[in-house]
């Protein structure tokens, strides 16, 4: 059943979830939500699977009139939402009745906002997954243009309980689009083949993200560093940081290639690609090494909060650590 219908998808909107996984061996990118903290609080306000797709709106310009009474959440960038000229808050839950109108503006600060409904957007799935990749050119799997009908299941959300509709995340949990905290690095495996020099370099110099940076990868002007040349073609993960023949860096993220031939100082974990990908062209960024174990721990404690987090009817948040 169609359950909103997009009037204008502004500069791009895409259906994404966690990503297809799996199939880089035969030339597909994993896709999926580029800034996962954002992606998956969305769908945590909801009650929904970690899994659910969701929107991925970029810098904004959104307007999209409800066939159908709709529990949504918003969270990601803050462009102001608004149902019916009506502000609905934002990094929270709320309600749609058939013929309502939400508009997004753009962002204050970041570049990514998320939508989310209740059990998922339900568009056509390829190999495992829902997400779209521009690249790819499967124009049906939710590249989303102004007079699309994206479906949702049948049941009637709002009929939820009253305590949904006032759910919001704390401000100490949402991701902090405005800071200039460093970029973690971990080490990768052509570290060793950098010079000292130009490894202090890369973590003390500044860079900015060029305006040749999208969802497949982050191009980056600033200090440039001396690639100890080509080595032989492999799989590339999200984070990657490639260093090619001009010695500019770049971070390959959710729609990258699916295998890479430049040298790999550093790999930057998941949860600093969404502070990555919510940064526009222009802005300034930094790095600082990381240990392994450190942000698999930071990953860990993620997940956990989700997973052992629940709802009170007040809408506030109880987190219950368990061992």
């Amino acid at each position: 059943m169609t359950g909103l219908r997009v009037d204008h998808a502004g500069p791009r909107t895409t259906v994404q979830d966690l990503g297809r996984q799996g199939y880089q061996h035969q030339g597909l990118s994993p896709g999926g939500a580029a800034d996962l903290a954002s992606f998956r609080w969305a769908n945590h306000l909801l009650d929904n699977p970690a899994n659910a797709a969701c929107l991925e709106i970029t810098f904004g310009g959104f307007s999209a009139v409800a066939r159908q009474p709709l529990l949504l959440a918003i969270t990601g960038a803050d462009c102001g939402p608004t149902v019916n000229d009506q502000p609905v808050g934002h990094w929270r839950a709320f309600t749609m009745a058939p013929g309502d109108c939400l508009r997004l503006d753009r962002p204050r600060s970041g570049l990514l906002t998320y939508l989310a409904v209740a059990g998922g957007w339900h568009t056509r799935a390829f190999c495992g997954s829902r997400s779209a990749v521009a690249r790819e050119g499967l124009t049906d799997l939710g590249l989303l243009e102004g007079g699309a009908e994206l479906p949702v299941t049948t049941s009637d959300p709002v009929t939820a309980p009253e305590h949904y509709r006032a759910r919001e995340v704390p401000a100490k949990l949402r991701p902090d689009m405005a800071t200039d905290a460093p970029l973690r690095v971990m080490p990768g495996p052509e570290r060793n083949a950098f010079s000292h020099t130009d490894l202090a370099r890369f973590i003390h110099g500044r860079y900015t993200i060029g305006q040749q940076s999208d969802r497949m990868g982050y191009r980056l002007d600033g200090p440039a560093l001396q690639s100890p040349g080509g080595i032989t073609s492999r799989g590339v993960c999200r984070g990657t940081i490639q260093v090619p023949g001009d010695g500019k860096p770049m971070v390959l993220l959710n729609d990258r290639q699916t295998i890479g031939g430049y040298p790999v100082p550093g790999i930057v974990p998941a949860l600093d690609c969404g502070r990555l990908a919510q940064k526009r062209p222009g802005e300034r960024i930094e790095f600082q090494w990381a240990d392994v174990a450190d942000c698999q721990s930071g990953r860990m404690l993620f997940e956990r909060l989700l997973a052992t987090s629940q709802w009170r009817h007040d809408g506030t948040l109880h987190c219950r650590w368990t061992d």
